[in-house]
């Protein structure tokens, strides 16, 4: 499995230039003929605060919509977050984390955690998955990226001062579980190339970036189709989740009102999309930027 796809699919981003079109469309067809109208824009869920991402199309697609549909509508809030980590991510009894590792990797893991101020036992406690994520999320924390500066939760923001309703397709905890599902083989994988391309993570992620930010949605594909991706782990963090979104998507085109639908630029690129398995159901999918 590559560990690319894991860094990518976390979607931890680096800054933008302050000209950026992320691609977006909308859906067309539908039982009612029209009558409903939406708006998929894709997003990336952190970034430096301060930038400049918000196109003028986006920005009056988004403020004409009448709701905001986010992957998960509570990640925001501490309380939530804290207990949904505390259900899934912590385990019975403290295992070294180098303990999970192999040996040659322990004096990078003891480093990267000496580095961030922690000490070796600090995340013992953690299932390996959730001690993956943590490692990856505070190595670019240290670039100044931040979950609260990322798209997602700007769109939530903007939408509660605005009085809008903003609703999520999923769950804090559901996503968690989906990593928390995954065979412990399988967290070992993420968790051992979190710690030996400790400090790479960024010319990949700012390639990606650059992509985005030039709505390149081909080169999107081509970044998380790289071959080495297990099907267990495509299925459980894309196909299933996509399938799922399509369902919600087609259902509410058939509803009144407009709504602007964000979610990970990578639900939005490659044969698997969102996008391709709303045209799968019959509906078009026009791009407008």
């Amino acid at each position: 499995m590559a560990m690319r796809f894991f860094r990518l699919v976390l979607a931890l981003l680096l800054a933008a230039p302050a000209l950026a079109a992320p691609a977006m469309w909308v859906v067309e067809g539908g039982q009612l003929n029209g009558r409903g109208h939406i708006t998929l824009y894709g997003t990336v869920h952190a970034l430096p605060p301060g930038q400049d991402w918000f196109s003028p199309a986006a920005r009056t697609a988004f403020t004409a919509a009448d709701l905001l549909v986010v992957e998960v509508a509570d990640s925001g809030d501490p309380a939530v977050m804290a207990a949904a980590v505390q259900r899934t991510g912590l385990l019975p009894d403290a295992l070294p984390l180098a303990s999970r590792l192999p040996p040659a990797l322990r004096p990078a893991l003891a480093q990267i955690l000496g580095s961030l101020g922690l000490s070796a036992d600090s995340l013992d406690r953690l299932k390996t998955w959730l001690a993956a994520i943590s490692l990856l999320a505070a190595d670019l924390a240290r670039s100044g990226i931040d979950p609260a500066a990322g798209v997602d939760r700007s769109l939530i923001g903007m939408a509660v001062a605005a009085g809008k309703p903003v609703t999520g397709l999923e769950t804090a905890e559901y996503q968690l579980g989906l990593f928390d599902a995954l065979p412990e083989t399988e967290q070992r994988l993420l968790l051992r190339s979190t710690v030996s391309d400790a400090g790479a993570a960024q010319e990949e992620i700012r390639a990606l970036l650059k992509a985005w930010l030039a709505g390149d949605v081909e080169r999107i594909r081509v970044e998380f189709d790289d071959g080495s991706l297990s099907a267990e782990l495509e299925a459980a963090l894309l196909t299933r989740r996509n399938a799922a979104w399509a369902d919600w998507v087609a259902a509410r085109r058939d509803q009144p009102g407009q709504v602007f639908v964000a979610v990970g630029a990578a639900h939005l690129a490659g044969p698997g999309s969102l996008i391709a398995l709303l045209q799968a159901r019959g509906l078009t999918v026009r791009r407008v930027e």
